[in-house]
Order: C-alpha cells, then sequence, then structure tokens
C-alpha cells in the first residue's frame, strides 16, 4: 500500500501544480479576463462541493473504493483534454463545472485511502503524504520550464500528461485489500449523525476556514507575482517553495502530533495564516512575498495533519469517507468558492483587500479555537480513545 498511494500522490499533486498554481496564467494565455477566470475556477468549486458530498460517498456506497479511484481518474482525462478545443467563455463555464465534479474529487478519495490506512497501521500519514509535497514541486517546476521555453498556452499538456500516469498508475493494486474494498456507510444517514456531533463540526468548520483562505493565493497567486515583474522562472521558484515547507513539516511531524493539542495546532496555522495573507496584500517585492512560501508549512501541512488525526481519533472507518467528502465539499468545494469569487471581483481594483480578507477568515480560526477544545472533551462514538 506503501508504494501506491506514494506514487498516486505524488502524480495528483504533480497534475495539481497546473490546476491549482498555474490555471489562472494558462487562462489568461487563452485570452480570458481575471473576472472570467475566477468565475470558471469558482463553477469548478461549486460542482466539485457537489461531487465529493453526494457523488463520492454515493458511488462509495455502491462500489470498492479501488474502483472509485479509477473511475474518476479516467473521467478526468478525458475530461482536461475537452479544455483543448475551448475558446468562448460558456464553454469554459461548461467544462470547468464538469471537470469540477471528477478531477478535484480524486483528491478525498486518496485521503480517505490515507486515512483507512494509517487507522489499520499499513501506513504512517505524514511521509506518505509528503510525496504529495514532492510531486507538487516537481509539477511546479515543470510548468515554470513549460511557461519559460514554450508558453503558457502550453501548461494544459502537464496536466493531460500527469492525470494520464495517474489513471495508469490507479490500475495498480492498492496493497491493502480492506481499504481496497471499504464502502461507505448509507450516504444521508452517515452525513447527520457527523453534523449532529459539536466535535467534527469544529474539526471540519475550521478547517473549512482555513483552507478558503488560500483562495486569493490558489487563484491569482501567480498572476500577482507576475503582475510584480516575477520571470516565469521565479514564479516556479515561489511556488515550489510552498511545498518545499509542507515537506519539511511532514517528515518533522510524524506520530509526535498526536501529543500536541489539536485546537492549539489549528490556532497557530491560522496565526500564520494571518502573517502570511498580510504580507501578499501590502508587500510589493517579490523576494518578501517568496519567503513568505516559508509559511505554507503551517497554514496548509500542519493544519492537514491535525486534521487527518483528529478524523483518526474521533471517527469510526465507515464514516470515513462522508467525512472526507464534507470537508472537502465545503473546505475545498463551497468555502474556496465563496472566497474565490470574492477575490477575483477585487484582485484587479485591490489586490490588497482580496489578500486581507483572508487573513480576516484566519482571525475567525483563531477566535474559535476555545470552542473546539471544550467539543473535544466529548466521547466520540466508534472511534478511537482520544
Amino acid at each position: 500500500m506503501q508504494l501506491w498511494m506514494r506514487s498516486t500522490f505524488f502524480l495528483f499533486f504533480f497534475s495539481w501544480a497546473t490546476f491549482l498554481s498555474y490555471w489562472g496564467l494558462y487562462l489568461s494565455a487563452r485570452g480570458f479576463a481575471t473576472g472570467e477566470i475566477g468565475m470558471s475556477i469558482t463553477v469548478s468549486l461549486i460542482t466539485r462541493s457537489l461531487a465529493v458530498v453526494t457523488l463520492f460517498p454515493m458511488l462509495n456506497e455502491r462500489l470498492p473504493l479501488l474502483r472509485v479511484a479509477r473511475l474518476f481518474c479516467w473521467s478526468s482525462l478525458l475530461l482536461a483534454i475537452a479544455f483543448l478545443p475551448v475558446t468562448g467563455y460558456a464553454g469554459l463555464l461548461v467544462v470547468s463545472a464538469l471537470f469540477g465534479l471528477t478531477y478535484p474529487t480524486i483528491m478525498p478519495v486518496l485521503e480517505t485511502a490515507a486515512t483507512l490506512g494509517a487507522q489499520r497501521g499499513a501506513i504512517v500519514y505524514g511521509p506518505v503524504r509528503m510525496l504529495g509535497s514532492l510531486g507538487f514541486i516537481v509539477g511546479a517546476g515543470a510548468n515554470g520550464l513549460v511557461s519559460s521555453y514554450f508558453g503558457n498556452e502550453q501548461l494544459i499538456w502537464v496536466l493531460i500528461g500527469s492525470v494520464a500516469l495517474l489513471a495508469v498508475m490507479a490500475q495498480f493494486p492498492l496493497g491493502e485489500d480492506g481499504v481496497a474494498n471499504q464502502r461507505s456507510g448509507p450516504t444521508v444517514s452517515s452525513w447527520l449523525p457527523l453534523l449532529r456531533r459539536r466535535d467534527v463540526r469544529y474539526g471540519i468548520g475550521l478547517i473549512v476556514l482555513m483552507q478558503s483562505s488560500h483562495a486569493a493565493y490558489y487563484a491569482f497567486g501567480t498572476l500577482r507575482l507576475e503582475h510584480l515583474g516575477a520571470t516565469p522562472q521565479l514564479i516556479s521558484i515561489a511556488m515550489m517553495l510552498a511545498p518545499i515547507f509542507e515537506i519539511a513539516v511532514f517528515q518533522m511531524v510524524g506520530s509526535r502530533i498526536e501529543r500536541v493539542s489539536l485546537p492549539l495546532l489549528y490556532a497557530v496555522a491560522a496565526a500564520g495564516g494571518v502573517l502570511r495573507w498580510l504580507l501578499w496584500a501590502f508587500s510589493q517585492s517579490v523576494l518578501v512575498l517568496g519567503a513568505s512560501q516559508l509559511l505554507h508549512g503551517i497554514t496548509f501541512a500542519l493544519v492537514q495533519v491535525a486534521f487527518i488525526q483528529f478524523l483518526r481519533a474521533r471517527v469510526a472507518p465507515e464514516l470515513m469517507s462522508p467525512a472526507q467528502g464534507l470537508y472537502a465539499a465545503l473546505g475545498l468545494g463551497v468555502g474556496s468558492a465563496v472566497t474565490t469569487a470574492v477575490a477575483g471581483a477585487l484582485m484587479d481594483s485591490s489586490p490588497e483587500l482580496a489578500f486581507s480578507l483572508m487573513a480576516a477568515v484566519c482571525l475567525a480560526v483563531i477566535a474559535l479555537a476555545p470552542g473546539f477544545a471544550k467539543s473535544l472533551r466529548e466521547p466520540a462514538p466508534g472511534a478511537e480513545a482520544n
């Protein structure tokens, strides 16, 4: 299972570097305006939220997890190819909506497999997930080279090629039959018990806010650096620095994370977010913004590991798929859609305000952390002891 998880994490996040960080540059090179780019990303995030909260758990209720992973990988490849003939805004919205149903949903599928594997003792989450960060670094470098030598319009081929390799890799055996054959419980009846629990509402709600605070950076970070005069090589280096610090965090934490209070981890990550987004709001220095990528290890990796630890300790195995679906739908879907739409409306007129709003979202996490601490004192039915 180690090999399958490491390989699929690497290849998915290699492709994710294009869609997450370079998609704005690609669409801009195709002639789309900033507002149109922001709306296309928002549409894909909305359909993503519908997919991960309904389509993924419904399929996993009927099909084993490995077959669900293969289905999403191959359908994502076909839809990535469908971007090639798109020239108009309406066509972009349609393909973006369909792509949002399949491609981003691969992430919660892989995260579910990794969490179940960690719960069974087949893998250690941090070092395995670290390969995803490494894939993002290599992908960012590949995108930088393609951008420098062939132009931003050719970035689509990095996405198509890496998703094709991911689909092929998914055909191999996962290596842990209990995980490969895992099915979720009944979808609607699984969400309701989760949402009734105060600890789950806090645990998912706080990571939703943290993920949503990254929206302006993910959608428009490369465009902001380009507008500040950064070359394609410098943009590539800046994008590579973030996952390098992710790797450092994933490598350092290991089992030691279990000894640290989860609300404290969330609060530390949020404090790092406040500092990071204020720097992106008000600094005009490419060097300062590049150095601020150090904070990605805190704002993303630290809170991601904390959330996985929360799931391991507080959520039963049969509810893991719905829990991951709720997180992905709200944090990587609806929440990010809202903040992306707001950032897209503001970026041309006031990037300072756009990134300041991201910092304000992080402040909300700090304010809610004490409530999360109180909720963890309640027993978690059907999960590991806390």
